[in-house]
C-alpha cells in the first residue's frame, strides 16, 4: 500500500468515527425529557381538575423568576469579591474569605433561610432605624439566597483563577500591565469562561432552591401549590403541575447554558 491510499484509508477511518461518535452523541435524553413533558401538558389539556390546578399555581412563576434572577446577580458580585479574597495574599482578607465560604457550606440551606429571615433581619432593622415587619418576606428570601450562593459562587471563581494558564499571566507582566490590569484584562476573563458550566449549575441549583422561601410564604410556585392544595385537597394535581414547571424551567435553563457555553468555546478546544 503506498502513502496515497494510506492516507485515503485513515481519513475513511476517521470519517467512519466522526459518524459513529455523531450517532453515540444524539441526545435520546433530551427526546425522553420533552416526551414526559408534552404528556404531562396532554393531562393538563385535556383534564379540567388539572387546568384549575395549572391557574392557581402558574401566577407563582413570576416570583420565583424574580427570585432567581435577582438573587443571583446580587450572588455573583459578591461571590467574585469572596473569590478574590480567598486568594488575596492578606492573611486578614484572606482568613475572613474562607471563615465565610466554610460557615455558609457548613449551613443547611433551610436553616440559613430561618437565621437570615429572623435573626439578621431584625439585627438589620434595628441597625438601619426601621420596623422588621416592613421589611417584606420576599427580601429576606432573596438576602438568604443570595448570601448562601455568594460562597458557591466564590469557590467557582476561586477555582476558576486557579485554572488559568500561568504562561498568558507571565506574558501579560512581561508587556508592562500591573497586577490589577492582569486580574482585569486576562485572568478573570479566562477564569469566568473557565467557570461557566459551574456557574450554570449554581444557577439552576438556586432557581430549585427558590421554593424553600415558601416556608416565610412567600408566593412563589411551592408556596402557591400549597395554598392550592389546602383549599382543594387535590394533592395529585397540585403536586403534578409543581413537578411540570420545575422540570421545565430546568430542561429550559440547562439547553440555555449548553448553547451559551458552545458559543463562548475557545476556536480549536473540543469538549473532552
Amino acid at each position: 500500500m503506498n502513502r496515497t491510499d494510506a492516507a485515503v484509508d485513515r481519513t475513511e477511518r476517521t470519517d467512519k468515527h466522526n459518524r459513529l461518535r455523531s450517532k453515540g452523541d444524539f441526545p435520546w435524553w433530551l427526546i425522553v425529557m420533552v416526551g414526559i413533558i408534552a404528556l404531562m401538558a396532554f393531562a393538563i389539556l385535556t383534564n379540567e381538575h388539572y387546568q384549575e390546578a395549572w391557574e392557581n399555581i402558574i401566577p407563582g412563576l413570576k416570583i420565583t423568576l424574580y427570585l432567581t434572577v435577582g438573587s443571583f446577580v446580587v450572588a455573583m458580585p459578591l461571590g467574585l469579591l469572596i473569590g478574590m479574597g480567598r486568594l488575596s495574599r492578606n492573611r486578614l482578607i484572606n482568613t475572613l474569605s474562607q471563615v465565610y465560604i466554610e460557615f455558609i457550606r457548613g449551613m443547611p440551606m433551610l436553616v440559613w433561610i430561618f437565621v437570615v429571615a429572623f435573626v439578621l433581619t431584625p439585627d438589620f432593622a434595628d441597625l438601619i432605624g426601621v420596623k422588621t415587619r416592613d421589611i417584606d418576606e420576599i427580601y429576606r428570601g432573596a438576602a438568604a439566597l443570595c448570601l448562601f450562593y455568594a460562597a458557591f459562587i466564590a469557590e467557582v471563581v476561586r477555582a476558576g483563577v486557579q485554572s488559568v494558564d500561568q504562561g498568558s499571566i507571565e506574558a501579560g507582566y512581561a508587556t508592562g500591565l500591573s497586577r490589577w490590569q492582569v486580574t482585569r484584562f486576562i485572568t478573570l476573563p479566562q477564569a469566568l469562561r473557565h467557570s461557566l458550566p459551574a456557574l450554570g449549575n449554581d444557577f439552576i441549583a438556586l432557581m430549585k432552591d427558590t421554593s424553600l422561601v415558601s416556608v416565610l410564604a412567600v408566593n412563589e410556585l411551592t408556596q402557591e401549590a400549597r395554598i392550592y392544595l389546602g383549599s382543594s385537597f387535590r394533592t395529585r394535581e397540585s403536586y403534578f403541575i409543581l413537578a411540570v414547571l420545575y422540570v421545565a424551567l430546568t430542561l429550559a435553563l440547562s439547553l440555555l447554558l449548553q448553547w451559551w457555553e458552545r458559543r463562548l468555546r475557545i476556536p480549536g478546544r473540543t469538549s473532552d
